[in-house]
């Protein structure tokens, strides 16, 4: 064998050996329990702050594959899982073919992303002010505007009301106060407003009492 086709030789070995080792080297980058092909048992609920801090943080088109995996810091996988999904196939946010994400059950849906991925994405979210808190604006449903606070009163009211109050004191259709007093205890105003029944002038209704002054007050004072 003469030179040459010996250095051959041991160029091609090497070059076995170090895709032998890369391919080693990316099986073995520790994946989080449970998030390879996503959760099935959420605790993060769609319509709070933190839900929504997510969503907007992820559909931002600032947000890369880099940040994701360098800032957050995500498995570059799930980094490159969101993206690719989010940017849809020309690949470059702010496009006719983007698929912004809808709720969290959308995002945990790609792969690799789970509970652990999601609690990371949510603590850096909070951290660079994605997550609204107390006068921020947090959504509108049915044309009715909430900030934080007023989303929290109006939940602490018609889980705490009777069908009598909501009925006769609120002048809500009976069908609605029906609704909310069944479905009570209730998370969101998300899941407030699509109660049957429930729309934007009980909304409103339930809105304007739990933020008066009164109903602030009285509540105060029965948790005192």
């Amino acid at each position: 064998m003469n030179p040459t086709e010996n250095v051959m030789r041991l160029y091609i070995q090497f070059a076995i050996l170090l895709t032998l080792v890369l391919t080693t080297a990316v099986a073995c980058v520790p994946a989080e329990e449970g998030d390879e092909y996503g959760s099935t048992n959420l605790a993060l609920v769609d319509g709070t702050p933190e839900a929504i801090g997510l969503l907007s943080f992820l559909n931002d088109p600032t947000t890369s594959i880099d940040v994701l995996d360098y800032e957050v810091p995500l498995n570059r996988r799930a980094a490159r899982n969101l993206i690719s999904y989010r940017d849809g196939w020309d690949r470059i946010p702010g496009t006719y073919d983007d698929n912004l994400f809808d709720d969290v059950q959308e995002v945990d849906s790609v792969r690799w992303i789970g509970p652990k991925t999601l609690a990371r994405l949510v603590d850096f979210a909070i951290s660079q002010g994605w997550v609204p808190f107390e006068e921020d604006f947090l959504g509108s449903w049915d044309g009715v505007s909430f900030s934080v606070v007023e989303a929290d009163n109006t939940l602490s009211l018609a889980n705490s009301a009777s069908l009598e109050l909501l009925d006769k004191d609120l002048g809500l259709d009976k069908r609605a106060a029906q609704s909310i007093v069944d479905a009570q205890p209730i998370a969101t105003v998300e899941e407030l407003a699509s109660l049957y029944y429930v729309g934007k002038t009980a909304l409103s209704r339930l809105k304007d009492a739990a933020n008066s002054h009164e109903f602030i007050n009285s509540h105060a004072a029965i948790q005192q």
